[in-house]
This record gives C-alpha cells, structure tokens and sequence, in this order.
C-alpha cells in the first residue's frame, strides 16, 4: 500500500495572496516599504549600508554611487551620525526598543530618524517632517497626561472607550477613529467611535474574524503603532532583497514604514479611507481590541506624536482592564451579599430546595436570570419561567457530562441540544450547578431567547467578490449595513456568574457534608477563603491603579524625552508579567523559575536555543503575590541594566541567577562576568531604589549591591514566609536542592504509569513525556484501563488524576503503594480535602499545571535517597 502524503497548504508571497489564503500572507517581510521615508539596513559594526528602500536623491541629495555599499558617514552630516552613535549606545537590547532623533537632512529638510536593531542589522528609518511644523515642539507628556485623564474619569468600560476615541481624534486629526473589540469568536465590533460629523457611523457594525488574520493580530501585539499616511502609495523595493547577514528578507516587524498587504489597501480603498492609523489594546498578553483611526485623505503624523498615542494606547490598555475589574467587583460584591443570605437559608431549611426558592433573597437574586428549577434529593422546585418538570430532568442528564467544575453554561441551547428549540423562548440560555456525582441533584437558571439584530459591515455570508480580470477573491466594496436576526440566544453568561455558580456549589456541597456531620468547619472556611478572595480583589485594584500612578509619574520624572518615557515604561511590562503569572495561579503563588524565566525572555535572542550565556539554577517554589510582584521588578531593572551596560551588552559576557534556601530565608544572586568594566554610579536611580529599598519595604527582604568591576552583583535574601506554604516545603526543601543540582536522575526511558480522564490534560502529560524519552503507560481514563496495564510488569512510576468520571482512583494507588511504586496525585481540590488518611503527606500536582511541572515532579520521585 501506498503511503498518503498530507502537504501542508503553501504560503502565498507577499503580495500575491487572496482571501482564500490571506491568512498566511508573510507579512513581516514584504519586501518594500510605504514611499514616505527611506529605509537603510546597516551593519553594525562598520555602519556601512546593506540594503536601503527609498529615494536617495530625494530625501538625502544622494546622486553619486548606488547607496548600498556606502558608509552612513558619506550620506549623513557628521554631527547626525555621531548622534546617531549615541543614540545607539543608550539603545536597550530589549526586541522592541526605538530611539529617534530630529535631525537636519544634507538637502536642509528636516527628518525623524528612528533605529533598531534587528537580525538584518541596524534598521534606520529616515522620515521627512512637514515644512510648516513648528521648530520647537512641546514635550508630549503633558498631552498623554491629559488624554489619561479624561479616561480615567469615565464612569464605566463603554465611557472610557468613547472617551479614549475623542481623545485620540482631538490630538492627531483623524476623519475618524473607533475603538474596535474583538469578541470571543474572533469576530470584532465597533463599541465607540468619534467622527467628522459629515461621515457616516460605523458604531455597532460587526466584521468577521477574516478581516483581521491571525498574522496581523499577532503583528499588532509585536508593535503597539502602524501608520499609512497613504493608502494608495506605489511600495518602494528593499534592494538586495536578501539580507547578506541572514541570506533571507527583512523581518519589517517593528518597522514603521513596513509596507502592508495590497489586500489592505483595496480594503481600505473600498471604505472610501485614503489614510489610517492603528494602536494596539492589549490585556494579559492578549489582543483585546485597536483604536482604529481613517482619514479621506492624505495623513501623516511625526514619529514624536505617533509615539505618544503609542503610550496613550499601553496605558489605556491598563485602564480598561482596571475598568473592567472594578465592575466585575462590584458584582461580585452584589453577589456575596445575596450569597450570605443564602448561606442563612441553608442552615435553618429542612427542605433544601423549597428553601432555596421561598425566601428573599433566593436563587432568582443571585444569578440574574428569569427562571430557576433545582433537582435536589429527588425533589423538584422551580421559581419564574422554567420549562416543564420532565424537560428540565432530560436537560439535566444531557448537561451533567459538559459540567467542568461542577458548572456547565451555554447562550445557545438549541445549537447545542436541537429538542430545546421547542422552548427557547423561556431557555435559550442555560447555566447548570451539579451538586453531587448523580446529575438528578442540580440547579439549573434559565435565561429566554433574545432576538437580536447584529448590524454587519456588508453580508457575513458573502465576504468576497470576483475581481473582474480573474477568479482572484477581492475584498468586498459593499459596506452597507447588512442585518441578520440571530434567534435561539440568550445574553450570554459573564465569568463572575460562573464564578459565583462554583462558589454557591462549595457551599451547597457543605450543607450536605454538616447534614452527614461533616460539618461547620468545611463551611467556615470557604466562607473565609471568598471574604478573603473579595477583600483581596478591592486591594488588588486599587494598588494596581496605585503602583501605576506612581511608576508614570517617577518614569516621567527621569524621562527627557518622549522615546526614554517609552522605555522607562518597560517597568510596567514587567508588572504585567508578574500579574500573568499570578493570574494562572488564582493568585495564590508564582513560580520563581517561571518569574525569572518570563524577566529574561526578552534578552535570550530569538533563536529556538536557549541563551548559553543566561544560566537559571534553582528548586522549584512559588512566592507570594507580593513578593512575586516586588522581585519581578527587580529582577526587570537588573536585566535591562545588564543588556545596556553590563553582561548582556557584549557578546561575551555571562549572567548567572542562582537561589537556594538558607535556613529560615531564601537567598538569590544575581551574578554577571565578562561584560564592561563596571564603575559605581555617581548617584542612585530609580531602578537602584526599585531594587534595595523596594524589597526591602515591601517584602522584609535584605538587598546588597556590589559594583564589583569584574561584573555586577546582586545578593537578595526574603524571609521563608514568603514561599507559598512554606511549612510543608521546608522537609523538602534539602531534596529539591538535590533532585535540582542532580544531572544523573533521567527520564529517558523510565516506565510511567499516567491516569488521566481529561482528553487535553493527558494529551498535555503525553507530550511533554515524549519529549524526555519516558515510555509512557496510558493514559489510562479508567479504573479498568488501570488495572489492565498493570498486569504487566509494575512501572518506575505513577502520576494518578484524583476523580474519573465519578470514580475515585485510589484502588490503584493502593495496588501501586503495596508494589513500592512512586507516585503523585493530580487534582484541582485542595488536597487535604479529598486525600484519605493513608495518602496524606503524598505527592500532589495541583490542577492547572504544565508538562513541565510533571516532569520536575518526576525527578524529584525517581531521584536517589
């Protein structure tokens, strides 16, 4: 038999895709750039130019011999590219770093001149300011303050955004600008927009997810701005094509005069949009929308300005996520309130389900809906519009094997169970609690049909055109308002209502256990941890609006000029990080390798191997979310100050980061050898004092500083206490050290047993086993499963999910256990909550985790003594 050979699709070239394949359009290397400004590639070590786009004669009075070839000191004033030099010098390593100058061409026109670094080289771009521009420019600082302002003033999530669109209109001119959201199916919809009052509104029009492909997404996460001050420009070529240091074509990523997708353009055209102007909204790492700005004619703005939308742009992007929590919070306040009082019920009602429905307040309160019917102990209750008995008990049955958690929430039922067509004008949305393994005890909230009519930005189903000439797909021309009724939709449910779901569910199974007399102290202490959560997400907000505060204003302090307030801003990059970490985690704890690991990412280079120059030793432990937040801003300024002036500046030099526990403390050191003689400074910064005196006062810690000349030192000492559960790590902490400095204990090869009845957990522990040489056992989904791969030989090891599908998988842990087999439990419960007694000290994966939490815990299992 023949062997079928899959050939994965071709990428199209720049320039030649369609909508059929725009999707994998290169983009990043198109090759050429938009005609208002000129590009030259430099080496950068003897400055000579390696390829350029643009006119020379133009912009630069260049009429002698072909630029590339020539020195920037033979295109250039010498004043210029001694700034130049300077300029790069002060540049930091980080991939997204710019600097920019105003400077006075050979030809007296004056130009911004932008630089990077990039795999190609140095990246100069040379931009022709306008003739009527005033000489003397007012700091922009002052101006984002005030656009921050207005913003932040806003009472709700929707003012903000309207407020961020005049903002950005009043400052930059625009026809138009918009703030677009992209929504969880990847569509996107206009929620605020400012316009010339002669223009007709794009407010509330949806797009389909292809108008914005999966490339440029990611583009606009890499860089924050795009401008095109001409839409129907003729693109100027980079010659040679080729790189001569990477043999391919440029990546234009953080290059602003990048040429885009002729796609674009005709879409932009068939808009009736001449210019446009782009600015990234980013939460937790992740596109959440873009200020969209159209003008019907030629636009440009000076690097200067564009720069400063570009803050505006990363600053309002916190903004809106504060909004957006300080509304979630307010819910859930509301929500606690009715929670509390449910709690009351549920201690003094014989009749649990009567209980939960008689009284005020009562289910109908907690989670806004317009029915709710609870299946509990065999009997039925329901309050508003439900559907009947019987098709709630079938809904039930059907629902139980979605519930993650215990909860399981749909905004279309029909789509995804068709009989409940017949009643989606009381449940078209359904939000389903389980409270114990049989799915006849449950509460269900109801939610009816709301008939909706979403205004698209031409027909959905018809998102392209045949050209004329040929069968090549166009971008379509008709942006008429195209409406289509949506039927069988509810408003969808928020995450705090199923938030509030699960933690109603906790305390409905603690009502069952204090009926078994099993009792008040399981309450006591959920109620405790959701006080805790509450108090705790109150502070959250305000000290992340507090701690963003004060790094603009002592950023702004030092900055004199708009690109070093850019840079001063990385700080609030590493803030993010910290909280992404955290946020995994449910705040309670971040990994110190992962923390280190995500301050670093930036300096290890971009090729697939790791930095041999960047050591990270150390056992595995998570801090506290202070302690995360206050060393990630630390470790932020140690690493930025070694790629500008110490080890990481040159080629050559080592960095060395290394923690172990010392009794009652854990001790870091930062170490770096090799790079610039290191002098003390005259005076401390900002960054010293973020480093000494911020651990110190926020976490108890000791900090020394050590201006060795041979490379900088760093010693940071934190209190134990600060390490998540820090009493049951301390035993282990002596074979952490060990399993961690032990290169002997492999994995290639070992027999593990995983039991898993998750389809993504075990595919997760499947790959990343593979990777290691692990021969795997399973997964096994259940308990025969189990068994059957037991019969064999027992293995080196056992990695076991707590709960399958309503068994529970300790009879094979005892099997192993009687066979002296190593092994660990993985649950999302708190462990000692559902670890009987003879398993209580065991080893636990906590639910999420990644493959290569497993796989430390597995050498820490297999390692000797």
């Amino acid at each position: 038999m023949t062997a079928m050979v899959v050939h994965a699709p071709r990428m199209p070239a720049f320039g030649e895709a369609d909508l059929t394949n725009c999707d994998r359009e290169p983009i990043h290397i198109p090759g050429s750039i938009q005609p208002h400004g000129m590009l030259l590639i430099l080496h950068p070590d003897s400055l000579v130019v390696l390829q350029a786009a643009g006119d020379p004669a133009a912009l630069l009075g260049w009429t002698g011999a072909p630029v590339v070839g020539s020195r920037l000191h033979d295109l250039l004033p010498a004043e210029v590219v001694g700034a130049l030099g300077r300029l790069l010098d002060s540049l930091p390593g980080l991939p997204r770093s710019r600097a920019s100058l105003e400077a006075v061409l050979p030809g007296g026109q004056r130009a911004d001149l932008i630089l990077h670094r990039a795999a190609a080289g140095l990246m100069l771009e040379i931009e022709p300011l306008p003739g009527d521009l005033p000489s003397v420019r007012p700091s922009p600082l002052p101006l984002v303050q005030a656009m921050l302002a207005r913003v932040a003033a806003a009472p709700s999530l929707r003012e903000a955004c309207q407020a961020a669109t005049e903002e950005v209109r009043r400052v930059t001119g625009f026809d138009r600008v918009m703030v677009y959201r992209f929504l969880p199916d990847g569509s996107g919809a206009v929620i605020a927009e400012a316009r010339a009052e002669d223009l007709g509104s794009f407010l509330d029009l949806h797009y389909p997810a292809s108008d914005v492909p999966q490339q440029a997404r990611q583009l606009y996460l890499d860089n924050w701005v795009r401008l095109i001050p001409d839409a129907a420009y003729v693109p100027r070529p980079i010659e040679p094509a080729l790189s001569p240091l990477t043999g391919e074509p440029p990546d234009l990523s953080f290059c602003g005069l990048r040429s885009v997708s002729p796609l674009h353009l005709e879409y932009l055209a068939n808009m009736g949009v001449r210019a446009s102007m782009s600015l990234s909204l980013v939460r937790n790492g992740r596109l959440w929308g873009l200020i969209a700005c159209h003008h019907r004619t030629p636009w440009q703005l000076p690097f200067v300005q564009r720069a400063a939308c570009e803050v505006f742009a990363q600053m309002v992007s916190l903004q809106f996520e504060a909004q957006e929590q300080s509304e979630d919070f307010a819910e859930r306040e509301r929500q606690q309130r009715v929670h509390e009082g449910l709690l009351r019920v549920m201690a003094q009602e014989g009749d649990l389900a009567q209980g939960l429905i008689r009284h005020r307040p009562n289910l109908l309160d907690f989670v806004r809906s317009d029915g709710v019917a609870l299946l509990i102990e065999g009997s039925y209750a329901a309050i508003g519009r439900t559907p009947e008995e019987a098709e709630v008990r079938a809904l039930a049955g059907v629902l139980a094997g979605l519930a993650e958690d215990g909860v399981a929430a749909t905004d279309s039922l029909p789509a995804l169970f068709p009989p409940a067509a017949a009643h989606a004008a009381v449940a078209s949305g359904v939000l389903m609690l389980v409270v114990s393994r049989d799915p006849r005890d449950c509460i269900l909230w109801f939610r009816p049909e709301v008939p909706q009519t979403v205004t698209w930005a031409g027909n959905p189903n018809k998102p392209v055109e045949l050209a004329p000439d040929g069968p090549r797909l166009t971008p379509r021309r008709s942006f008429e308002a195209w409406r289509e009724t949506v039927r069988g939709r509810s408003h969808p449910w928020r995450a705090v209502e199923l938030e509030a779901a699960r933690t109603f569910r906790v305390s409905l199974l603690e009502v069952v256990l204090r009926r078994l007399d099993e009792v008040a102290r399981e309450r006591a202490k959920a109620r405790e941890r959701q006080d805790f959560l509450m108090a705790e997400l109150d502070h959250r907000v305000k000290n992340t609006l507090a701690n963003i505060q004060a790094l603009v204003r002592h950023s702004s302090g030092g900055a004199a000029t708009v690109d070093g307030f850019v840079q001063e801003l990385g700080r609030l990059q590493a803030m993010a990080q910290a909280h992404s970490l955290l946020a995994r985690s449910r705040w309670e704890g971040a990994g110190l390798h992962a923390l280190v690991e995500e301050e670093l990412r930036a300096f290890r280079g971009a090729g697939a191997a790791p930095d041999a120059r960047i050591a990270v030793e150390g056992p595995d432990l998570r801090l506290k979310p202070k302690a995360a937040l206050a060393l990630s801003l630390a470790l932020h300024e140690l690493a930025t100050n070694a790629a500008k002036y110490g080890a990481l500046s040159v080629p050559d030099g080592q960095l060395r980061i290394a923690w172990r526990p010392d009794g009652e403390r854990i001790r870091l050191d930062w170490t770096e050898t090799g790079g610039p003689r290191v002098v003390p400074p005259a005076r401390r910064g900002f960054g010293s004092t973020v480093i000494e005196r911020g651990l110190a006062y926020e976490v108890g810690g000791v900090v020394a500083l050590e201006f060795d000349p041979a490379g900088l030192r760093c010693r940071v000492d934190m209190p134990l206490r600060q390490v998540v559960d820090a009493g049951a790590l301390l035993p282990a902490f002596a074979r952490s050290v060990r399993a961690a400095a032990t290169p002997g204990v492999r994995l290639r090869g070992r027999r593990v047993l995983v039991v898993e009845d998750s389809a993504l957990v075990a595919m997760e522990l499947e790959s990343a086993l593979a990777a290691e040489g692990v021969e795997l056992l399973g997964p096994a989904a259940t308990l025969a499963e189990a068994r059957a791969l037991l019969r064999a030989d027992p293995p080196d090891a056992a990695l076991l999910d707590v709960e399958l599908d309503g068994e529970q998988v300790f009879p094979i842990a005892d099997l192993l256990a009687e066979q002296g087999v190593p092994l660990a439990f993985a649950t999302g419960y708190e462990a000692g909550a559902v670890l009987p007694a003879r398993f209580v000290g065991a080893r636990v994966l906590v639910k999420p985790f990644r493959g290569e939490e497993a796989l430390t815990l597995l050498r820490r299992m297999l390692a000797p003594g």
